[in-house]
Parts: C-alpha cells; structure tokens; sequence
C-alpha cells in the first residue's frame, strides 16, 4: 500500500535512462499526477552523448559527448516545463548521490540496432558509462534520490528496457533493486493493451502537454504536424524511421501484485472467518474465565490484587474485541466464555468450593464480567462517522503507487 498520508500529495519519483524517455514513455502520465498535485521528480541517468542528432542544424554536433550533453540538457529542462515543472535529479549529482561519496556523471552507454530491430548493447561503450559503472553504486544513487525525494512510489522500465537498450535495462535492474531495498512500491511502464497493466492512465486530457514536451526534443524526434481531423493524434518519427503513434492510454505494471487487503473488521471477514473468530474468542474467553475464578480470591497483603487483574483481563479483552473487530457476536462469545468456565468450575468443586466464596471480590467475578459484557454490547457503533470522513490532500494516491489507479484494468 501507499505510504503517502492523507495529509499531503504522493510523492512519485520516475528513473529514466537518458533525456526524451520520461516524455516517450511516460509523459503523459507525469502531467496527469502534476494536475492532480502530485509531487513528481524526473531522475535522469545520463545525457544522451551518443544520441543521433536528426536536423541539419544540430547534425554538426553528433559524436561531441561534451556538446551533445549540453544541449540535451537544454532538451529535458523545456520537456519538463511543458509536462508541468516536475522536479528534476541527474543519476550520480546532487540529490542523487549518497553524501559520503563525490558527484560523478554517467554517460550515454551507446547501442545499435539489432536484426530484429531491437536495440542492443554498442561494441565500444565507454569506461565511464552506466552499463560499465558496478550496479551497486548505481543502485546506492537510485536510493538516495529515492530518501531525497521522500517518494513513496518508484517508477522505470520492465526488464526488457522497453526494447532492449542498454542503459534502459541497467536503469531497471538499478531502479527495482534500489526501490525493494527502500521499501517502496516498484511499478514498469508497460504497453497498455499488452494485457499485463496492472494499471492505465488516461492522457488524452494533457495531450497538448505531451506534444509540446516531445517537440522539444528536435535532436531525437521528428513530430507530426497536428492532424485538423484528430487534434488528440500524436506520431513521430523516430531516427531509425520508425513512426510511433502516443496511445490514448499509458501502462504500469506493479512489481509485485498488490497483497489483498487482511480484514479489519468482523464485517470484513468471511463467512469462514466469522465462525473461526467467534469460536476463537469463546476459547480465550474460556481461558480467562478459567484463570480468574481460579485466581480472583488472591491478595498481596491486604490488596485483592487477583480480583483486580482479572477484572482488568475481562475488560480489556471485551472492550478490545469490540473496539478492534466492531463486532458484538464476538463480544458476546468472551462473555459467554468466561461466564461458562467460572460456572463450570465452581460445579466441579461442589458447594464446598473455595473457588468462588460469597465475599466482595466473589460478588464481582460472578456478576462483573457479565455486566462489562452487556455494557460494550450495548454501545453505539460509531465507526460509519469516522469513515465517513473525506481523506484529503491525496488525490494523487490513485494514479502511481499500489494504492489504486486512474482508470484501473478491467
């Protein structure tokens, strides 16, 4: 479940590998938790040094990692202004780094295209890149964002990287493993229509947002002129000259499928469970009425600290149940417990027991649990007032994390 309390937005972090692929990817959905008063934080591995670079104008500066970097920079910061100002870290800087060790920058691994069209790793990636870089450290960078961000979800790639890059998988492995040490929730952006999303998010409201984001990155991308007939449409062409088409919807798949919800009332059990929680309570109030009719008549001096114990047993247990599981049926099986063992015990020794004398403490063990009993049976249940209650401040907890979703697979 969502850590985030109602007192104040999700915090969501999302680890990309290079800048483009939080607006390619996930674009949409950071615009939708920004509106919905998100606090959203974009970590960024590397520059993108070794991207193509599509126009005539920029053509010259394709293979310069110091100059590429530079200006995929300037790329990112406008993307991110378009999406709604997320927050913004680089893999290994401020924010990003754990404080005992010197900032370091990790650059673009590289890839090439494989035969069957999918990325894969290049033959001279270079020493101070991701891939090369020992996945623990950058598994430490990837925590540290996540305590410097207080976030309460992680998001990134599945295991495949979204089609195999190098970096993209580097940045999954690092990002999962950092989040499950962190003890947050993991979710993969996944194709919406592939039948694994666990959760979809409807982005054709912040369209335009994700249009302007992607037209920032004219060194990657080749973006289609908007169509009259289809304001909603978004294509692009990719550098290898492939044209994608953004989806009405964008998919996340959780880490681990959400743990169903344990009961927390009687009302929430099963019919099963009801039975098991009633006979349960019989037993512990037959053990409590056990202990204290054996025990009631004990003193510590002139203290009758057994009557005192026991009663403060049957309350505690009867006021517990009832203010833990709402329930009067179990309520009422402690009582008849303790009633039923003090009874049968008091058969058992005859009417010479000296279990049970006819003095003050014997007076409230015979009648006191059965009053304590009638008592919390008798009181209004109050809990449809509480719940009533909104939550606020949490609008956001539905889109990212485990908690829920904006538009949840059927």
């Amino acid at each position: 479940m969502s850590k985030a309390p109602a007192t104040r937005p999700e915090r969501v972090l999302f680890v990309h590998a290079h800048p483009d692929d939080e607006t390619l990817s996930s674009g949409g959905t950071i615009a939708t938790l920004l509106e919905l008063g998100a606090e959203v934080t974009v970590l960024t591995a590397t520059r993108g040094e070794r991207g193509e670079m599509l126009t005539p104008e920029l053509a010259p500066l394709f293979g310069d990692g110091p100059r590429v970097a530079a200006h995929r920079e300037t790329e990112i910061a406008g993307a991110l202004a378009a999406l709604g100002r997320p927050a913004h870290l680089w893999l290994g800087g401020p924010g990003a780094r754990p404080t005992d060790l010197p900032e370091r920058r990790y650059s673009d691994s590289g890839m090439q295209w494989g035969p069957d069209g999918r990325a894969v790793a290049a033959d001279d990636a270079p020493a101070d890149s991701l891939t090369m870089a020992d996945l623990g450290e950058v598994v430490d960078d990837v925590r540290a964002a996540i305590r410097s961000t207080r976030a309460d979800a992680v998001i990134s790639y599945a295991d495949d990287g979204g089609y195999g890059h190098p970096d993209h998988v580097r940045v999954h492995n690092a990002a999962r493993y950092a989040a499950k040490a962190e003890d947050v929730p993991f979710s993969m952006i996944v194709d919406p229509d592939s039948g694994e999303a666990d959760v979809t998010v409807d982005v054709l409201p912040v369209r335009a947002k994700v249009r302007a984001a992607i037209e920032q990155y004219r060194s990657q991308v080749a973006v289609d002129p908007v169509d009259p007939a289809d304001p909603t449409a978004l294509s692009w062409v990719m550098p290898h000259g492939v044209r994608q088409h953004a989806a009405a919807t964008e998919g996340f798949r959780h880490d681990e499928p959400p743990a169903a919800a344990a009961p927390e009332t009687y009302a929430d059990m099963s019919p099963a469970g009801k039975v098991t929680a009633v006979v349960v309570a019989l037993v512990v109030g037959l053990l409590a009425g056990g202990l204290g009719t054996i025990t009631h008549q004990q003193t510590l001096g002139a203290f009758p600290i057994g009557i005192v114990l026991t009663t403060l047993i049957v309350v505690g247990l009867v006021v517990g149940v009832r203010l833990l599981y709402r329930s009067r049926a179990m309520v009422a099986a402690v009582g008849i417990g303790v009633i039923v063992a003090t009874q049968v015990l008091v058969s058992v020794g005859g009417q010479s027991s000296p279990l049970v004398l006819a003095n003050a403490a014997g007076y409230v063990w015979t009648f006191g649990p059965a009053i304590v009993a009638m008592l919390a049976l008798a009181w209004p249940d109050l809990s449809g007032l509480r719940a009533a209650r909104p939550a606020a401040g949490d609008a956001a907890t539905g889109v990212a994390g485990r908690s829920g979703s904006a538009a949840p697979r059927e």
